[in-house]
């Protein structure tokens, strides 16, 4: 009987250490890259401007240089900050995500034009207050943040429309609050200029005798065309483009359309059609 107790104290302190075995196992050290990219494995040594690392599943020894790592996060729990970033240095979890649920929130756009005379920080905002309206106009079960308090926060931690995506579509919604983040990007293509409504006057050739007895044309009737009411006009090529990330950094929606018609203001119907068919959309498919 006591044999019997024993082999089963045994057994149980095997499987024991087993279960710890792999769970230590289980546990890697994780390089988190300065342009967001994630390595797990082993850190094997660090030296003065490199680490030795070796990828979970595999036995060949790299070394990566420190310049391009951002973070160190060993098994251990223990964090090494190698460079710091705009991630590193501002994102912190403030919100659960039973806070966030729900709500949603709309980046300043990424504008791309070739037309110098049109300011990209303020077509970044002016493109962000149209999409904050759009949602607000063709979405059902969002709860919106206005882009004033978006932007606030962006500016706090030092994030402009420049760096919009030195941070993880995860990691702006976090710092943000909110569930989903719509990212915008306008191509708006000056296409060069085109006039209409040129003014015109009719004349026709006739011959008149003048003072002195010589005969002489004028002009009483037949046409000419004259540019003083001529109105011109810019065509302008758009495209917009609209991402919708979530706070796991899923991609619920990528689409772009072109814009119809070639007036400056073409973006405004492009972002209501694309807003209207997406999850959350009052035209999208379910």
């Amino acid at each position: 009987m006591k044999i019997l107790i024993l082999k089963k104290i045994t057994f149980f302190i095997i499987l024991f250490c087993s279960v710890i075995t792999m769970s230590a196992q289980d546990k890697v050290d994780t390089v988190i890259m300065v342009n967001g990219e994630k390595r797990e494995g082993k850190v094997v040594s660090v030296k003065d401007n490199a680490i030795k690392f070796i990828f979970k599943g595999e036995s060949l020894e790299y070394e990566f240089k420190k310049a391009d790592i951002n973070v160190i996060v060993f098994a251990s729990g223990r964090t090494e900050v190698v460079n710091k970033t705009a991630s590193s240095e501002t994102i912190s979890p403030v919100s659960t995500s039973t806070d966030r649920r729900g709500r949603i929130a709309i980046l300043p756009f990424e504008f791309i034009s070739n037309d110098p005379s049109l300011n990209v920080n303020s077509m970044a905002e002016q493109l962000q207050a149209e999409g904050y309206l759009s949602v607000k106009d063709n979405t059902y079960g969002l709860d919106l943040q206005d882009p004033i308090t978006t932007n606030s926060i962006l500016a706090k931690n030092k994030i402009t429309h420049a760096n919009l995506k030195s941070i993880t579509p995860q990691e702006m919604a976090v710092l943000l609050g909110v569930e989903n983040v719509l990212y915008g990007i306008a191509t708006v293509t000056n296409k060069g200029t085109s006039s209409y409504g040129s003014g015109v006057s009719s004349y026709n050739d006739k011959e008149t005798q003048n003072k002195e007895g010589r005969k002489e044309t004028t002009k009483s009737s037949g046409s000419a065309y004259n540019s003083n009411n001529a109105t011109t006009m810019i065509n302008y090529e758009t495209k917009i483009n609209l991402n919708i990330y979530n706070d796991k950094g899923s991609n619920l929606y990528s689409e772009s359309r072109n814009s119809f018609g070639t007036g400056f203001d073409a973006y405004h119907a492009t972002i209501n059609y694309l807003i209207k068919r997406c999850p959350f959309g009052s035209k999208a498919k379910h």
